[in-house]
C-alpha cells in the first residue's frame, strides 16, 4: 500500500478503536453498572423526609361542657451543622468556612448552643451535630437570612402550660431526654403518636413535587388531645388554698395535699400539692420531691381518717350496733402495748356509745370495735375481717388503677407475722398501715355513696376539631358495703361534724367529716408526736331524702411541728367544702 493508503487505515483503525471504546464504555454503564448509577440518581433526585407527628395536647374541663387548655403545644426547631461539609469547604483569603459559621451562629444563638464548637468540629466525618434545640421562629428566620451551607434547620415542638403552677404535679413535664412525669409520662403512648415518612422526588432546589411513580407517603399519625376530669375553677381554688394555708404556717407545714372527688362516678376534680413548680421551668428546682404527686405517690399513715373504715366493717358484718356501749377508761391493753385516747379527750371517760366513740375520734372505741368482730378478743379472724375490708373491698395498698403513676403502699396480712393484735389494733385508727391518699379517698368515696366502688379517674375524654368527646361512662367494679351501712355511716359522720367544725357550714346542707392526726416515724423508727401528718376526709351535698353526696374531700397536712386534724385540717376542708356548694350550685333544705 502506499503512504496514503497506510494513513488512511490506521485513520480507520484508529476512528474504529476510539468508537468500540465508546461502546464498550457505553455498555458498561448502561448495562453492567446500571443499577449503580440509578441509586445515585435516585440519591440526587429523590429523598426522604420523616413526617413528625404532633404530640396531643391535654385539656382540663371548665364546668360541664367546655374545656379549657393545660399543656399545649409550641412550633420551635432545632439547628445542626454538617461539619464534614463544612470542614471540607474552605472559605476565600485562607480563611476557613466552620470558622465564619462558628462566629456568624454564636451571635445568634449565643446561650441557646447547647454544644462547644471544638465538640462539633472533632469529628471531620461527622454529617450531622445538634447545635441548639426549642428555637424560636424569629431565631430561624435570622439564621436563615445569613445563607450558610451545612447548617440545617428540623422542625420541632416543646410544650406550654398556659396556667404556670397549677396541677403541676398532677400534669407533669417532659425532660430533654423525653422522660416525662405526672400525665405527660403517665399517658405518653397517648399522647406520642406515630410518626410518618415522605420519600419523594424533588427539584433542583430539593422542594419536594407531587409527580412520580418514586413518591411513597405515610401519613403521621398525631397523639390524642386528651381531656382531664380535673375542672379548671376547682383545681385552681384548692391550689391558691394550700399555698395560702403553708404560707401562713411559716414553715409549720412541709407540704400539703388535697384531692377532691365526684363520689358517685370516681372523677377526680382537683388534685394539688404545694409546695409546686413551673413545669415550662423544672430544671430551676433543686429539690426532686417537688415533683411528687403525693397524693396518688406517696403512701403514709393516714391516722382516724380510716375509722370509718373500721367502724363500717364491723356495722357490715352485724357485729355492732352503733348504739351499743362499751365502757371507756381513757386506755386499752393489747397485748404489750397501751393504747391510749389522744390528750384532747382525756376527760371523756364512762360508759359510751360507739357513735360518741366516733365524735370524739376514740382510739379505745376504734380497737373495742375489732374486739367485737372477734366476739370480745382481737383473734385472727377479727383481724381477717378487716384485711378483707381495708385491702381487699375498700382497696387500701392496692393500686387503684388511676391513670396517673401511683404507689401501691402496704397493708400488713394476718398471715404475716407481723400481722399481730397490737398492730391491727393500731391499724383500727389508721396506724401501722401505708395506704396513698387516692386510695383513702376512693375506698371513701364507695363507703358513703351506696357501696359501689369506683375506679377513680382524670380521663374525660378526648378534644378534637373543636369538640369533646366525652370517655364512656364507668361502671362500679364493686360492692363494698350495703346501702344500710352506707346510710348509717354517713348519718355518723354528719354527727362527727357536728361536733368538728359543723357551725362553719351554711345551712341546709349534709355535711359528713372525720379528722386524723398521725404520728411519724423518727430518725430511730419511733412514733414521735413532735412531726405529726394532720388530715380531714369528708363529703358534702343536698339534703334532701334519698340524695347522695355530691363530692368528697380529703385534705393531707404534713407537719415541721404538732398538728392538729380537728384544728388545722378542718378549716381547710372547710373552706373547699363551702366553696363546693356554692360551686356545683347545691340548693339547700332549710
Amino acid at each position: 500500500m502506499t503512504s496514503r493508503e497506510w494513513r488512511y487505515f490506521w485513520l480507520r483503525f484508529g476512528l474504529v478503536s476510539v468508537a468500540l471504546v465508546f461502546l464498550a464504555r457505553l455498555f458498561f454503564v448502561q448495562i453492567v453498572e446500571h443499577g449503580k448509577y440509578v441509586r445515585e440518581a435516585n440519591a440526587m433526585r429523590i429523598k426522604q423526609y420523616e413526617l413528625l407527628a404532633k404530640r396531643g395536647e391535654v385539656y382540663f374541663m371548665d364546668g360541664d361542657d367546655k374545656v379549657s387548655p393545660a399543656i399545649l403545644n409550641e412550633r420551635t426547631w432545632t439547628i445542626f451543622v454538617d461539619p464534614s461539609f463544612i470542614i471540607k469547604n474552605a472559605g476565600t483569603n485562607g480563611v476557613k468556612k466552620k470558622e465564619v459559621v462558628q462566629e456568624k451562629l454564636t451571635e445568634v444563638l449565643g446561650d441557646s448552643l447547647i454544644v462547644k464548637w471544638d465538640k462539633v468540629w472533632e469529628n471531620e466525618d461527622n454529617m450531622y451535630v445538634e447545635i441548639a434545640k426549642q428555637i424560636d421562629y424569629d431565631t430561624v428566620v435570622k439564621i436563615k437570612e445569613l445563607g450558610l451551607k451545612g447548617v440545617g434547620r428540623k422542625e420541632t415542638s416543646r410544650r406550654v402550660y398556659p396556667n404556670g403552677t397549677m396541677a403541676a404535679q398532677l400534669l407533669g413535664f417532659m425532660n430533654a431526654e423525653g422522660t416525662a412525669s405526672g400525665v405527660e409520662g403517665a399517658l405518653d403512648k397517648r399522647l406520642t403518636g406515630t410518626n410518618g415518612m415522605l420519600k419523594t422526588v424533588t427539584d433542583v432546589n430539593e422542594i419536594p413535587i407531587s409527580i412520580g411513580n418514586d413518591n411513597i407517603e405515610v401519613p403521621a399519625q398525631n397523639g390524642e388531645n386528651i381531656v382531664l376530669t380535673i375542672d379548671e375553677n376547682i383545681q385552681r381554688k384548692v391550689d391558691g388554698i394550700l399555698e395560702r394555708v403553708v404560707k401562713n404556717y411559716n414553715g409549720g407545714i412541709a407540704a400539703a395535699s388535697a384531692i377532691v372527688m365526684q363520689p358517685t362516678t370516681g372523677k377526680v376534680w382537683a388534685m394539688s400539692n404545694y409546695p409546686t413548680y413551673n413545669p415550662e421551668q423544672y430544671w430551676k428546682e433543686k429539690d426532686a420531691n417537688v415533683y411528687v404527686n403525693r397524693v396518688t405517690e406517696t403512701p403514709y399513715e393516714p391516722a382516724s381518717v380510716c375509722k370509718p373504715f373500721t367502724y363500717a366493717a364491723a356495722i357490715d358484718t352485724g357485729k355492732l350496733n352503733p348504739d351499743s356501749t362499751y365502757v371507756n377508761t381513757g386506755s386499752t391493753v393489747v397485748g404489750d402495748r397501751t393504747i391510749k385516747n389522744a390528750y384532747s379527750t382525756a376527760d371523756v371517760l364512762g360508759t359510751l356509745t360507739f357513735r360518741k366513740a366516733l365524735d370524739y375520734s376514740l382510739n379505745t372505741g376504734s380497737v373495742e370495735v375489732l374486739r367485737r368482730m372477734g366476739d370480745g378478743n382481737i383473734t385472727k379472724s377479727a383481724r381477717k375481717t378487716l384485711y378483707n375490708y381495708y385491702h381487699d373491698i375498700f382497696g387500701l395498698g392496692e393500686r387503684t388503677g388511676i391513670e396517673l403513676f401511683e404507689a401501691k403502699g402496704t397493708i400488713i396480712s394476718p398471715e404475716d407475722t407481723e400481722g399481730n393484735a397490737v398492730r391491727y389494733a393500731n391499724m383500727t385508727f389508721g396506724q401501722g398501715l401505708n395506704p396513698t391518699m387516692i386510695q383513702v379517698a376512693a375506698g371513701f368515696s364507695s363507703l358513703i355513696n351506696g357501696g359501689d366502688y369506683y375506679t377513680p379517674t382524670v380521663i374525660a375524654g378526648t378534644y378534637d376539631n373543636g369538640a369533646l368527646k366525652p370517655a364512656e361512662a364507668k361502671l362500679p367494679v364493686r360492692r363494698t358495703v350495703t346501702k344500710a351501712t352506707s346510710t348509717e355511716m354517713r348519718r355518723m359522720l354528719e354527727e362527727v361534724r357536728g361536733q368538728n367544725g359543723g357551725k362553719n357550714d351554711p345551712a341546709g346542707y349534709s355535711i359528713g367529716v372525720k379528722t386524723g392526726t398521725a404520728e411519724t416515724l423518727d430518725a430511730n423508727g419511733r412514733y414521735t408526736s413532735n412531726k405529726t401528718i394532720a388530715g380531714a376526709l369528708g363529703f358534702g351535698g343536698s339534703k334532701a331524702d334519698g340524695a347522695l353526696p355530691e363530692y368528697v374531700v380529703m385534705i393531707r397536712l404534713d407537719g415541721n411541728k404538732l398538728l392538729w386534724g380537728a384544728i388545722d385540717a378542718i378549716p381547710v376542708f372547710t373552706e373547699i367544702s363551702n366553696f363546693m356548694l356554692e360551686y356545683l350550685r347545691i340548693a339547700p333544705q332549710i
